[in-house]
């Protein structure tokens, strides 16, 4: 367990999907449990960022954004905003691939700064990041003059990213950043879940 408030973000519009997809179920499942459960097992305090009611009977606190439209610099004021912890994890809760053991790992890295892994196409993944306390008047000030990249954050404070190599070796790791976006996406992500037919 690791001294960092877990922050789960539920708030997306799904325009794409048509429904929110926070409730969306992988084995019985909806996405936002897995995603709690995943987080719970590494973090000392879990709470859900989301603009839909529904998350009340989770039993974990849920922070709506101020800004509308900014996107994951959003997501991270308000993280940010709202912990008693030097350090948060933001994670999706569209990424149901994501495991305890990838969020440990990110954790322990030994860092002062904020920690970002690389998808197996060298993509930033910053909804499945590290991000310190240290950062919030940055995201505060990126954030009024209208900057809604997150690269720019990073550019502005230290930042350690970690290179799809460094978690190669951790069970699952080809499926960590896979989304879910269309019906399509959910689809193919439940096909994955499905057991292999046995051969008679």
């Amino acid at each position: 367990m690791f001294d960092a408030t877990g922050f789960i973000t539920a708030g997306g519009r799904s325009s794409r999907m048509g429904i929110d997809k926070a409730w969306l179920e992988i084995e019985g499942q909806p996405l936002i449990e897995r995603t709690l459960a995943s987080v719970r097992a590494v973090a000392s305090t879990v709470a859900i960022i989301a603009n839909t009611n529904g998350y009340g009977n989770l039993g974990v606190p849920v922070f709506a954004d101020t800004h509308q439209g900014v996107g994951p610099l959003e997501a991270v004021r308000v993280a940010l905003s709202n912990t008693q912890t030097k350090r948060v994890l933001l994670v999706a809760c569209d990424l149901p691939f994501l495991t305890p053991e990838l969020f440990s790992f990110l954790l322990s890295i030994p860092s002062t700064s904020n920690v970002v892994p690389l998808s197996a196409d060298n993509q930033l993944e910053p909804l499945c990041a590290i991000y310190c306390k240290d950062s919030l008047e940055v995201v505060k000030e990126l954030i009024e003059r209208g900057e809604r990249k997150m690269a720019k954050l990073f550019e502005e404070v230290p930042t350690r990213f970690v290179e799809f190599n460094e978690i190669r070796e951790l069970g699952g790791a080809s499926l960590f950043f896979e989304n879910i976006n269309t019906p399509e996406d959910y689809e193919r992500v439940l096909l994955r879940f499905k057991p292999p037919r046995l051969a008679i």
